[in-house]
């Protein structure tokens, strides 16, 4: 097969051969389409075999000495004869998003006419078109963006200009449309802009452009121009003043603030009145302020009392007014005589509370200390001992078999033999609360007045 390839490629659609490449001879014996084989016999050669895709969007079949591109319904082969190009006319969509098509322009148009101008689907089946740079692209457009295929006359085709402004009268909004030799521009009416693609005017926002251009107001975006609306206290300038300037409210109005003083603000107006006053309602007069009736909160611990201009407290036992009697502050009862308490006082918010010490007990008056007899209130204290009470605590005088804690307010048992290991030779030891008891050894017995175990019969000595 390898030399029916290289014959095949001299004998059928090739020009040049081989490495280093050679011109294609003519074969006088064959035709075109043919190869010989073996002498002068001459085979056909399958083009569509050897040239694998030589008919772009159509499908090949081969003939005695040559091949025919035979294209799908809708399409017709261009001058080549290699390629079939759509001549169906369907509708031109400006948006594909997601497989769904939409902006649909007027008419129906051809598939280049759609593709190689703005279009970015076409047909029925919301078709994609081939991006520009793609081989795709190049196929449907040959001639680049802009132009579409004409055949003007049999076998022969040409490019023409796609005339985008008739073709998509939405083109240029806000604007208008000037067709140029392969695409268009747009020229944009005062207060609009080209977008990004530039094939439409978009209106300018200069409230966002320019987020100060009204001042002290909201700027209100209309096509191709903006309008002010004015805080209060502010109005819109004339002609081409349209920011939002200051009204003199004192200026216009003299009767503002009566019995006090009108101050122009940004935007206002505010009316300086005496100290403890305010402005009327109407905002005519300067008024007394009823500090006790605008506040709860006022001369807590005490009650308010409103006089012209001002107010004082008057306190509740406990408290006493503050130095400017705005306030009441609370009396601190245990600086003086320390609050009538034996020993400790504690002062609180409008009070005070008196304590004792450790051993003592507030009597019923609230104020005086007594001694708690810790013995007589718990007899069982001293376990181990006698229990003994002082001022304010108590002491353990303990019996044979414990000793005094550090403190001396615990009986503490004493382990006989942990302290003395031998007090039962011949024999075992086993401490008890107070005492201990000597298990002697098979073949001793205990003696009494003894610690240990002596003799030869067995028996249990307890030491008491």
């Amino acid at each position: 097969m390898e030399p029916l390839l290289d014959l095949s490629v001299v004998s059928t659609l090739g020009v040049a051969w081989g490495s280093p490449c050679q011109p294609c001879e003519v074969d006088h014996v064959c035709g075109k389409g043919f190869a010989r084989t073996k002498g002068n016999i001459c085979q056909d050669v399958n083009e569509c075999e050897v040239f694998p895709g030589i008919c772009t969007n159509a499908n090949c079949r081969n003939t005695i000495g040559s091949f025919v591109c035979e294209c799908p319904p809708g399409m017709k082969v261009d001058a080549s004869g290699r390629t079939c190009i759509d001549v169906r006319v369907e509708t031109c969509y400006l948006k594909h998003e997601e497989e769904e098509c939409s902006a649909p322009i007027s008419g129906r148009h051809r598939m280049d006419a759609c593709c190689c101008s703005v279009g970015a689907a076409w047909g029925p089946d919301c078709e994609e078109c081939p991006h520009q740079g793609t081989p795709e692209f190049e196929i449907i457009c040959p001639r680049g963006p802009g132009f579409s295929s004409r055949e003007i006359t049999p076998g022969k085709t040409f490019s023409k200009d796609i005339n985008e402004c008739k073709m998509i009268p939405s083109l240029c909004k806000y604007g208008k449309c000037r067709n140029t030799i392969g695409s268009f521009k747009c020229r944009c009416d005062n207060g609009f802009a080209l977008d990004a693609e530039e094939r439409n005017c978009t209106d300018i926002d200069e409230c966002r452009i320019s987020p100060d251009v009204c001042g002290p107001g909201i700027c209100i975006n209309t096509p191709g121009d903006f309008e002010c609306d004015c805080f209060e206290g502010y109005e819109s300038g004339f002609m081409m003043m349209k920011n939002c300037m200051d009204i003199d409210e004192c200026e216009r109005n003299p009767l503002l603030c009566r019995g006090g003083i009108c101050l122009n603000t940004e935007g206002s107006f505010k009316c300086e009145c005496p100290p403890g006053h305010e402005v009327a309602p109407d905002n005519s007069a300067c008024l007394d302020i009823n500090e006790c009736g605008l506040s709860t909160d006022l001369c807590r611990n005490g009650r308010c009392i409103n006089l012209i201009g001002r107010y004082q407290c008057a306190c509740d036992p406990g408290y006493q007014p503050s130095p400017d009697k705005l306030s009441c502050v609370d009396i601190d009862e245990c600086e003086h005589y320390n609050g009538g308490c034996d020993s400790n006082c504690t002062n609180s918010e409008g009070s005070y509370e008196c304590s004792c010490l450790e051993g003592y007990a507030l009597m019923p008056d609230h104020r005086t200390c007594t001694d708690i007899d810790e013995c007589e209130t718990n007899p069982n204290i001293c376990d181990g001992g006698q229990c003994t009470n002082i001022p304010g605590e108590y002491r353990c005088l303990c019996y044979d078999g414990y000793m005094a804690s550090i403190d001396m307010k615990t009986c503490l048992d004493v382990d006989e033999c942990e302290l003395h290991l031998n007090i039962c030779l011949s024999g075992s030891c086993e401490n008890t609360k107070g005492s201990f008891i000597c298990h002697c050894n098979p073949g001793y017995s205990g003696k009494k007045g003894s610690t240990g175990c002596t003799g030869n019969r067995q028996y249990t000595f307890y030491v008491v």
